[in-house]
């Protein structure tokens, strides 16, 4: 009868050290701080900069491919067409985008995504929008 009851004490001491082992390997491991971790230096030509739109004429497409062309000289965008649509607004430029600005019923916002490519969407009053891409060709 001793050995029995010797037997499942052991038996117990075991399933509760293993069940504070198991606890213990399923808890996560401490979070460190991302300004702990030492990234090393950046890989050389990744260095991040600014971006600083490039004055010249610009073309591209909207998502329906009608053709997008316009100038950016002085801090403003001029000549804003859409195929042979005139009649949009000339924003003025701030940092790297331009707000949205509206001439009439024709309406244009966007932005710079790098130095040379604008992202942006002109619009109708009456409801018609459309998002676009434009590169510079020329400057």
């Amino acid at each position: 009868m001793l050995n029995k009851m010797l037997a499942v004490t052991a038996v117990l001491a075991m399933g509760v050290g293993l069940g504070t082992w198991q606890a213990q390997a399923s808890q996560a491991p401490a979070p460190t701080s991302a300004a702990t971790v030492d990234m090393g230096p950046e890989p050389a030509g990744f260095q991040r900069h600014a971006v600083l739109p490039y004055e010249g004429s610009y073309m591209g497409h909207d998502m329906y491919y009608r053709t997008i062309r316009f100038d950016y000289r002085g801090g403003r965008i001029l000549n804003f067409r859409v195929n042979h649509t005139t009649g949009f607004p000339a924003p003025m430029v701030t940092g790297h985008q331009f707000h949205h600005t509206c001439h009439g019923s024709l309406c244009l916002r966007g932005q710079w995504t790098d130095d040379v490519t604008v992202e942006g969407v002109w619009n109708n009053t009456s409801g018609g929008e459309a998002h676009f891409t434009a590169n510079l060709f020329a400057h």
